[in-house]
């Protein structure tokens, strides 16, 4: 399924597909693209979140981060590794939620 840019701000649109995940950084997101690279945006993680609220890929796993479930290497005690080799860990409150919709 091919979708189509999200626009976030700044006259730049970023395909979802190429988003590892969305970290918040005070009242910037930093978005990090599968090629490496990350755009600081001047928006907030929850404006830029609902801009992805219609792809149900993405998931908010802590109060300052949003990731891209595709983009997920594999699940080992609990903490997140990414396809590029960085990793995190879910937060206590959406823990569950986050093990639920991944079927673990």
């Amino acid at each position: 399924m091919n979708q189509a840019s999200i626009f976030i701000g700044g006259r730049q649109n970023v395909n979802p597909e190429e988003v590892i995940r969305l970290e918040a950084d005070v009242n910037y997101t930093r978005i990090y693209l599968s090629n490496g690279k990350n755009i600081l945006v001047a928006k907030t993680l929850k404006e830029i979140g609902n801009r992805f609220g219609e792809c149900p890929k993405f998931f908010r796993i802590s109060k300052s981060m949003i990731i891209n479930i595709d983009c997920i290497k594999q699940i080992s005690h609990e903490k997140i590794i990414f396809q590029n080799g960085e990793t995190c860990k879910p937060s206590r409150r959406r823990k569950k939620a986050f093990f639920e919709i991944i079927n673990l």
